[in-house]
């Protein structure tokens, strides 16, 4: 009896001290509304979405053939943050890489962004970011892609999406939430139409030379293609990310994807003639930010 009692005693003293324990636990803000520029910062982005030995297979006038398709997309570019309502970002590559295999026919492509070596200047007017080349001009032939990143720069900076994803309350290491499927990283060339996307706050940790937030995201997406030939092929994609996150700057330093990806449908293999075609393969993105020098003065 006197064991038992001493427990419960025990408990009653411990039970308090647990629950001031929880509520003092730390909470981080990852995301916040109106979060001021790093104003006279640099800093240099490197994007790669790359897919291995994807299984290929095509159906047309009743014949079947089958291959392997590998890319990747690569990207550099430079944020200059001149003031509160200017933006230089220096376009430095912009490159897609194709190998396929058909059949035993072999073919190799590089495609070269026509937004590569142009400066985009960002501007803020009437409350709303707005992009141009800031000198030169582009190629008529790909103006139409130049404008697309252009919209994209536009959106990034228009657009709150990190609010939404990472939510601007005080978060706890070791919290979960839904998210957007949509707002996923790497969709440019796809339409979301459904699925699941969870966010885990890991940890805290130093990066960079900056406190950081480590998160951990799983997804399983549902989506349609939205490149010109490929233009509503239905797209499974399932897999989880890391992200690193920035606490001072509020912005992602390192988001690193892996994913299984899934296409299939109908696609167009030369005017007015369709193929089926089906491709299944291994994905990986991966996204780094980090400060860059101070641009060097003209001599």
């Amino acid at each position: 009896m006197k064991l038992l009692a001493g427990l419960l005693a025990l408990s009653t003293l411990i039970s308090p001290l647990l629950g001031q324990v929880e509520l003092e636990q730390k909470t981080y803000v990852l995301a916040k509304k109106g979060h001021p520029l790093p104003l006279k910062e640099r800093f240099k982005v490197s994007q790669l979405m790359s897919m291995g030995n994807g299984k290929l297979k095509v159906s047309f006038s009743g014949q079947e053939m089958t291959g392997t398709v590998s890319t990747s997309k690569q990207a550099e570019l430079v944020y200059d943050f001149l003031s509160e309502d200017k933006i230089r970002v220096n376009y430095e590559k912009g490159r897609d890489l194709k190998k396929s295999s058909m059949m035993g026919q072999e073919q190799d492509e590089e495609k070269i962004h026509p937004a590569e070596g142009t400066a985009i200047l960002l501007e803020k007017k009437e409350g709303k970011w707005v992009g141009k080349l800031e000198a030169g001009k582009v190629d008529a032939v790909g103006q139409e892609e130049f404008d697309e990143a252009v919209e994209k720069l536009e959106k990034e900076f228009n657009i709150d999406e990190a609010s939404t994803m990472y939510g601007s309350e005080p978060r706890k290491i070791g919290e979960s939430w839904d998210v957007d499927p949509s707002l996923m990283p790497g969709m440019d060339d796809f339409e979301v139409k459904g699925g699941n996307l969870t966010m885990t706050f890991l940890e805290v940790k130093q990066f960079q030379g900056e406190l950081c937030a480590v998160l951990k995201t799983t997804f399983v997406i549902d989506a349609e293609m939205t490149e010109d030939k490929m233009e509503g092929m239905a797209a499974k994609i399932t897999g989880d990310g890391r992200i690193v996150r920035s606490l001072t700057h509020l912005t992602d330093y390192k988001f690193v994807g892996e994913m299984r990806m899934a296409i299939s449908g109908d696609m167009e293999i030369q005017p007015g003639a369709n193929a089926k075609m089906s491709i299944n393969a291994d994905m990986k993105i991966e996204t780094r930010a980090a400060k860059a020098e101070p641009k060097a003065k003209a001599e």
